[in-house]
């Protein structure tokens, strides 16, 4: 009886891990060797050549969320990890391409590390 219930306990210890892994939204593994990036020498060049033609305030895009202009813009969307589905993961955006796999493994890799400023 009690060989069972420690085989319970650790499947449901098991599950519990695996369950909680998948619920934790990550991009892939940062492929830039010794990255130190940050958002004002690599990413807001990036994001203004690829982001801010529709998120920024006047620019009239329909369904546009955001101020992508400057960090604290774009911070919310890197908190709850829309930028990293997006960008990164889903590659919806920017909307019909353009952005490199270089450019997104940078955003990917800055992510990762805490998007230092």
């Amino acid at each position: 009886m009690k060989v069972k219930n420690v085989l319970l306990f650790a499947a449901a210890a098991l599950f519990s891990l695996q369950s909680c892994e998948s619920d934790d939204p990550k991009g892939p593994d940062c492929n830039i060797p010794n990255a130190d990036l940050s958002y004002n020498l690599n990413i807001k060049p990036i994001i203004d050549q690829q982001c801010t033609s529709c998120h920024a305030p006047g620019t009239g895009v329909v369904g546009a969320v955001g101020d992508f202009r400057n960090y604290s813009g774009l911070e919310p969307y890197l908190k709850n990890g829309k930028i990293l589905d997006a960008v990164v993961n889903d590659k919806t955006m920017p909307q019909g391409g353009g952005m490199s796999q270089a450019q997104r493994d940078s955003i990917n890799c800055w992510i990762a590390s805490g998007y230092p400023q």
